[in-house]
């Protein structure tokens, strides 16, 4: 009679921590680093991945690359009705394992499931998430190009701010940035144009619920798609204790730290890290 060798668990345990050992070997910072943008962020391009993290995008296709033959991320490139879109990459179970011992947590406290990774490559919501990635990926490299007189020192995800705040606000994301006039926190409602003005309405209603909280940001930035649907949404946007400022997509990523963004009942447009000097006329 034949079969299959039955491994002791200790054994079999003992095997999987030498591979992981062997793993670890190959895997360095700035991969840990990547790993770690993976997980929070859940799906990025080769490009926003060389924003964050690398000189060139040469150099992030050449490292995603090898990550992806050590089998701790694995990238795809989503259906497309015109063209092609660029490959987007996952965590992956063995990433996954980094991530929990870099965070000094268990794997199942994670709570990484890999299905629902390749679940966002084929969802409507993947437009939305790559292009709030991208506004925070070319804020990012925007920072390490400027002298390193700027950070953006925090970065966290539509998931984690729902969490922070009991789901009674969703922003796209939170961010902190670091410049030499100090620091200046916000919250990202990225707008793709198909919500009416009393829906708009509704979300500066709610961000009144945390706006007198500890825990609240300093800055409110709506970024629309066009500059027609920024001009007629602004007025929507009046009541809430928060500063408020807008721009569009185009405008924030040809210059992340330029004067891109409109205050409420302003004329001109301020960098990000002045907006909280006041509004200017």
């Amino acid at each position: 009679m034949t079969g299959r060798t039955r491994v002791p668990a200790r054994a079999s345990a003992r095997g999987e921590r030498k591979r992981l050992e062997k793993l670890s070997e190959s895997i360095t910072d700035r991969d840990v680093e990547i790993l770690l943008y993976l997980h929070e962020h859940k799906v990025l391009t080769t490009r926003q991945i060389a924003h964050l993290c690398f000189s060139s995008e040469s150099r992030a296709q050449a490292r995603l690359a090898r990550l992806e033959e050590l089998e701790v991320i694995r990238r795809t490139r989503p259906p497309a009705r015109v063209g092609s879109l660029p490959k987007h990459a996952i965590l992956d179970t063995d990433g996954a394992v980094i991530v929990a011992e870099h965070l000094g947590i268990g794997f199942q406290e994670l709570g990484f499931r890999r299905d629902r990774g390749l679940g966002l490559i084929n969802s409507p919501r993947l437009r939305h998430l790559r292009d709030t990635n991208t506004f925070f990926s070319v804020l990012t490299q925007a920072c390490r190009l400027a002298s390193g007189l700027y950070q953006l020192v925090e970065w966290k995800s539509e998931e984690a701010c729902a969490r922070r705040w009991s789901r009674h606000i969703t922003p796209d994301g939170l961010g902190v940035l670091q410049s030499p006039q100090g620091r200046v926190s916000f919250l990202l409602e990225l707008d793709r144009g198909t919500e009416n003005r009393g829906r708009l309405a509704q979300k500066i209603r709610k961000y009144r619920l945390i706006s007198g909280g500890g825990s609240a940001p300093q800055v409110l930035l709506f970024c629309f798609p066009t500059e027609l649907r920024e001009a007629s949404a602004r007025e929507a946007l009046e009541g809430s204790r928060l500063i408020v400022a807008t721009t569009t997509l185009e405008r924030h990523s040809a210059d992340p730290l330029g004067a891109v963004w409109r205050p409420l009942r302003a004329n001109r447009r301020s960098p990000l890290f002045e907006l909280t000097r006041g509004e200017p006329t």
